[in-house]
Parts: C-alpha cells; sequence; structure tokens
C-alpha cells in the first residue's frame, strides 16, 4: 500500500505560492481533489507565480468559476468584506462544494474559515500532513518547514516554525 491520500480541499493562493517557493509543490497531491476558484487561479497562474503546466501536472485539479452574484450575496450575510477576492471566492466554494478544508496561510481567512466552521489548513499544516501520510521523511519535512521560514515569502514566526517541528516529531513518535 502506498503513500495516504486526504479527501479534498479548497485552495486559496497561499499555500500554492509559498510551496512552489520551496521546491514543494507536489506535496499538494496529497488531497485527492484541489479546488481552485478563478480569482485564485488568476493570483497564482495569471500572474506567473506558479507555472499552469506544475498545477496542471498535480493530476488533482478542478478550477472553477463562480457567480459573482451569488458570492456577493456570502459575502454580505457573513460579513467578509475586508477579505481580499480570492479568499472571498475560497470561502464561498468550501460553502457551495461542501468541502470542509481550506488551505490559506492568512490569518484573517483563518479566522473567517472557522467562524463558518471549516478546518483552515496553512503551508505548514500541509508539510506536517505530506510526512503523517508517508510522503516525506522526518528529515525532509523539517528542512520544508525551515525553508518555508528561510525561503519562501510566508510570513511565519520562529516560535510557530518550531511548534510545527514540535508536531513532526510528536507524530514521529506515535508511530
Amino acid at each position: 500500500m502506498g503513500p495516504e491520500k486526504v479527501n479534498v480541499a479548497v485552495a486559496d493562493a497561499g499555500p500554492l505560492i509559498h510551496l512552489n517557493e520551496i521546491g514543494c509543490f507536489s506535496l499538494l497531491r496529497i488531497f485527492e481533489t484541489l479546488h481552485i476558484p478563478d480569482a485564485v487561479w488568476s493570483e497564482t497562474v495569471g500572474q506567473a507565480r506558479v507555472s499552469q503546466a506544475d498545477v496542471l501536472g498535480l493530476g488533482n485539479i478542478q478550477q472553477h468559476s463562480l457567480p459573482q452574484e451569488e458570492i456577493a450575496q456570502f459575502i454580505q450575510k457573513n460579513n467578509l468584506g475586508d477579505l481580499h477576492t480570492g479568499e472571498r471566492e475560497c470561502l464561498y466554494l468550501c460553502q457551495r462544494v461542501g468541502v470542509p478544508i481550506l488551505l490559506t496561510d492568512d490569518l484573517a481567512v483563518r479566522k473567517a474559515a472557522k467562524r463558518l466552521k471549516l478546518t483552515p489548513v496553512g503551508s505548514l499544516g500541509i508539510v506536517v500532513r505530506a510526512y503523517q501520510l508517508g510522503h516525506i521523511s522526518l528529515t525532509d519535512a523539517e528542512r520544508h518547514i525551515a525553508d518555508l521560514y528561510d525561503v519562501s515569502t510566508l510570513f511565519v514566526t520562529r516560535a510557530i516554525v518550531e511548534l510545527a517541528i514540535e508536531q513532526l516529531h510528536r507524530r514521529a513518535k506515535q508511530g
């Protein structure tokens, strides 16, 4: 039996960009299906921050064009006017397709996701999950987490990086 996958997620731009910056874009294959709204596609592929070939090469991508009038109602109903377009589309898409996991590194979006009963998972969490599912070794996971801090444009504190590494080691001991 090979490495396991987790079911589905909706992806905001942050994790796509940050994992790409450290050469770990393929970790997104842990998801059987990864939903990407058009606004996030524009922010990543459209601005050449992630190559279209890499995104499509994952083999698990579903791109979505969403009805703007419904998104506007969703934004107003849930008081999401302070978020960017891609972030709002991600939250709406989670609700629309019934996906409980939102990949995002943005703190405001994480708070909004929790308010909407969604589970936010950031770039660090994706690395931890990839290790937990057997896709990468402990050594690689530690290196990827360090690279997210040292190499990528992800804003994360050293304390959070150390907590993520501690979580890796706890999982390693649990077997």
